[in-house]
């Protein structure tokens, strides 16, 4: 069988990509070696999400205390409501099996690798098929790092798949790592009564974010239960009952107790039985494929796209990325809908995190605008300062925004506040378009709502704002 492409791996980036060809007229194959919508919809995003929002509930009947409404504690049967969330999940598979199928897209499952740059095989349940095509697409996503010293047996070591799955709430947790994925399994498992411990090597959550955003937020966090020692190595389990995770902090040798440990330290490129070498496919010191700046890998007719090729490991960028690459292999010649080849853009990439309040990024922070020599001017405003806040019982948050000091373009914006994974889609349009502090300042936003910390962070940087001091 030969097609136009052939994708591999059925992920955000894989059956976006695919959907998008066939739209364009390409007849296109998608292998998949198990289910479709990849990490991000049956061990990531969704299912994490939809447990978080479950979470949420039992912390806002504790907080409903203070609005003179009282509630007994809560029940929690952990089955029931993974369960739950399971039924979400497979809806969502079944949703995209069937777009796939209206589309025109021929869905072949089994686990393919490279046999040379035109054909691949496929090894599913019915034995073995052989397919060519004119272009291959690798979107076969990431997986965790592991970490040595503390290996995941599924047991007491787990990693983000197998805090999924389990039957019972540990009593004590402790969670290796404090980026995204580790500190939205620690809010949610704290939530469902777990003592949690963190376990961090560098300075501080979230790594990377702005460092009043980040303190901001471990400050919540501790508030909710969850203990950090941030600045530490682990050196192995210590097991017994219970086991213990032993850390080296300083000159300091010390243990935490723990019923599981979840170790989420990253993530690299799922590459493995591909057999890249047979294709002529790089991949980089880190296990990422290399690909230039059109995805086009060390091979000619083969692309790389999603979390397989580094950078940011997000879902809406894979999409993105596939959105493009299709545009470009379904042109052959012939410009786009737009009128011409599309290139790549990506000037703006909105990052979120989903803790109670959520964390959201776009852009440059301050520090990373300082370091490109850049002046800058900041506002920083508080959740508080906007109604809305108060009345969702969450005004401990703030909003950053970073703009050139000479341009008045907005460069960047940090939040953290209810609602902040939807509104820093209009960060990333003023970020994306090279807007102004004073063009956003102009547009009226609706009262009450969360969104008016954008717009009081844009009137603050010019000294205006109405429901701060200004500095």
């Amino acid at each position: 069988m030969t097609s136009d492409v052939l994708v591999i791996g059925a992920g955000p980036a894989g059956y976006v990509a695919a959907i998008r060809l066939a739209q364009l007229g390409k007849k296109v194959v998608l292998v998949e070696q198990a289910r479709v919508g990849g990490v991000c919809l049956n061990q990531g995003c969704i299912p994490v999400k939809a447990l978080l929002h479950g979470a949420s509930i039992i912390r806002n009947a504790a907080e409903a205390r203070v609005m003179g409404l009282r509630f007994s504690g809560p029940e929690i049967d952990l089955v029931a409501l993974y369960s739950w969330k399971a039924r979400i999940v497979e809806r969502l598979v079944r949703g995209i099996e069937f777009l796939l199928k209206q589309n025109g897209v021929e869905l072949v499952r089994g686990r393919a690798r490279f046999v040379d740059r035109e054909r691949v095989v496929v090894t599913g349940e019915d034995g073995e098929t052989e397919l060519g095509a004119g272009s291959f697409i690798i979107a076969t996503g990431s997986r965790p790092v592991r970490l040595s010293g503390v290996e995941t047996d599924n047991r007491l070591v787990i990693d983000s798949s197998g805090a999924l799955n389990l039957v019972e709430i540990p009593k004590r947790l402790v969670v290796i790592g404090a980026g995204a994925i580790g500190l939205e399994f620690a809010t949610l498992f704290a939530r469902l009564g777990s003592r949690v411990t963190v376990l961090e090597m560098f300075e501080n959550v979230l790594p990377g974010i702005d460092h009043e955003i980040a303190a901001a937020l471990q400050r919540l966090l501790e508030r909710e239960g969850v203990r950090f020692h941030f600045g530490v190595q682990v050196k192995g389990l210590i097991h017994g009952t219970p086991a213990a995770v032993e850390f080296a902090c300083g000159s300091d040798t010390r243990q935490v107790e723990a019923d599981r440990v979840l170790v989420a330290v990253g993530r690299a490129g799922l590459t493995e039985g591909l057999e890249l070498e047979k294709a002529g496919v790089e991949t980089d010191e880190k296990g990422f494929i290399r690909t230039n700046e059109n995805y086009q890998t060390t091979a000619r007719n083969i692309y790389a796209i999603g979390d397989v090729r580094g950078g940011p490991l997000l879902a809406h960028k894979a999409m993105a990325e596939a959105l493009l690459l299709a545009e470009v292999l379904g042109s052959e010649g012939r410009t786009g809908p737009t009128g011409r080849t599309p290139k790549q853009r990506f000037h703006a990439m909105p990052w979120c995190v989903y803790t109670d309040p959520e964390v959201a990024r776009v852009g440059l922070n301050e520090r990373e605008a300082q370091g490109k020599g850049l002046n800058v001017k900041v506002a920083l405003v508080p959740a508080s300062a906007v109604g809305r806040s108060l009345t969702l019982g969450r005004s401990e948050g703030l909003c950053k925004m970073v703009v050139d000091q000479k341009t008045d373009r907005i460069l960047g914006v940090s939040l953290l506040a209810p609602d902040a994974d939807t509104m820093i889609g209009e960060a990333t349009v003023a970020v994306e378009l090279g807007l102004t502090a004073e063009e956003l300042g102009r547009v009226v936003h609706p009262h009450p709502t969360m969104s008016e910390l954008l717009l009081e962070a844009a009137h603050a940087i010019h000294g205006r704002a109405i429901h701060i001091v200004n500095r």
